[in-house]
């Protein structure tokens, strides 16, 4: 999500800003060529891609042309680009932009055809429209056995199968997914304590604990309220987890009374009741100050926003927070909402082959884990959440708690692929709204969403 292009956490626990140069990672990693074989390998840490036993120096001379977002895992891999080169023997020549101005480039060089671009990183909510368009170049056959990467080696069966399915159409795998994120519980350990709070069994139980926890503050509970994709990706949670589906077929069905009780649950008693004022102000950035700042004990959104919260030089009390999975509801069982990045190819790219080892590099298990060992940011990769360096940012049970969800994703019930979903999320944003703001009733906001979406669907 937005978050992720904009902060990453280091290794002593440092939130920096990873959108410039400056803030990047310095991995400090090295390639050499071992023996007089001719046979090229790379050391990633303790770990090493000679084991891979591919051929990486095939297109020695060449180019390659990436055009990349702003985010911890470009920041990071960036640096190890002289690692790639000496391994392979090929330049890189990367275009690293800015979040909303990287969209548009993608749109343009994807709809255009152009082949300026030989791979690109993809983004969640942009990954269906470049699918069903035929934007980009399935990827089964590059990294399933092809005799160019070794498929046993590279095991995409690693990446969460969630993350692999939103990263597919039809059955065929479109892109790589790189990071992965899913609604959690976060929460301070020691008020909840206080309060009598050990646990929480459904959805419907954070209310309760909202009202216990309102005795050491006013309005403990901390969410999105914001306009656009901020509320919907909050609420959504909710609504899944109450069983609640969008759409049957291409009818809305946010009209439900599944979404009426996602809507009663999360605006209308914990936004509005015990959420903070100016609520629909809020995005991840003010809801999450205000669980470092102290005015908030108990907080839902996206696992990968634990690397704001843990920051020791912008949040008071690291010590002292705790992450739950997503909770089931009294209705049916937990289905926490998703976020990923992915990396995919462009289906114009004069050079598929090449960006495809470009990715057999890059997004290996072992730069994976490297990459995230050094950051403490969510991979996509299920194996590096057994990492102990890795593990060393999320104490305790954290890391438990976050997999769980990440297994418990299920893509195909959240339309980020529907090419017209952005317009329709904005028309549910503004019936939602209405009922923090205005007390609408949401039976009758919830209607009312349903034909705004038919409309924007349109």
């Amino acid at each position: 999500m937005r978050h992720e292009a904009s902060f990453r956490l280091s290794r002593r626990g440092l939130l920096t800003s990873a959108l410039g140069v400056g803030g990047a990672l310095a991995l400090g990693a090295c390639a050499s060529r071992e023996g007089d074989t001719g046979t090229p390998s790379a050391t990633t840490g303790t770990q090493t891609l000679g084991a891979s036993d591919m051929q990486w120096d095939r297109f020695k001379g060449e180019t390659l042309n990436l055009l990349l977002c702003e985010h911890w895992w470009t920041s990071a891999v960036s640096k190890r680009f002289p690692e790639f080169e000496a391994l392979t023997g090929m330049k890189i020549k990367a275009n690293t932009l800015s979040e909303d101005s990287y969209y548009q480039q993608a749109l343009v060089a994807l709809s255009s055809g152009a082949t300026t671009y030989d791979a690109l990183m993809v983004g969640n909510l942009q990954a269906g429209q470049y699918m069903n368009a035929g934007w980009l170049e399935p990827l089964d056959s590059y990294f399933g056995g092809s005799g160019l990467v070794n498929a046993d080696w590279f095991d995409t069966d690693d990446f969460f199968a969630p993350a692999r399915k939103a990263s597919s159409l039809n059955g065929e795998l479109m892109a790589l997914p790189l990071s992965a994120e899913a609604g959690v519980v976060i929460y301070r350990k020691d008020l909840a304590a206080q309060a009598g709070v050990t646990a929480f069994p459904t959805q419907e139980s954070l209310v309760d604990a909202s009202a216990k926890l309102s005795a050491a503050m006013e309005r403990p509970f901390a969410g999105r309220g914001r306009r656009g994709l901020d509320i919907v990706w909050t609420w959504t949670n909710y609504f899944l987890t109450q069983g609640g589906e969008f759409y049957n077929g291409n009818t809305p069905t946010v009209d439900s009374p599944e979404a009426v009780a996602a809507t009663e649950l999360y605006v209308q008693q914990l936004l509005t009741k015990y959420g903070p004022k100016g609520a629909s102000n809020m995005s991840w950035l003010e809801a999450t100050g205000s669980v470092n700042e102290g005015r908030a004990a108990l907080y839902t959104d996206a696992s990968g926003l634990l690397s704001v919260v843990l920051d020791k030089n912008s949040s008071k009390h690291t010590d002292q927070i705790a992450v739950s999975r997503w909770p089931d509801s009294a209705a049916a069982k937990a289905a926490p909402n998703y976020w990923y990045w992915m990396a995919g190819i462009p289906k114009a790219s004069r050079k598929k082959e090449q960006a495809a080892l470009f990715y057999a590099w890059a997004m290996s298990k072992e730069t994976a884990t490297s990459v995230s060992a050094e950051s403490g940011s969510p991979s996509a990769r299920e194996s590096v959440w057994s990492n102990e360096d890795f593990l060393s940012f999320y104490p305790g049970d954290m890391s438990t708690e976050i997999v769980a969800n990440l297994q418990a994703v299920q893509p195909d019930r959240v339309p980020y692929a529907r090419p017209t979903f952005p317009s329709e999320a904005d028309a549910l944003s503004l019936e939602l709204i209405k009922v923090l703001v205005d007390g609408k009733d949401p039976k009758r906001a919830m209607a009312d969403a349903a034909a705004a979406m038919a409309r924007a669907g349109r």
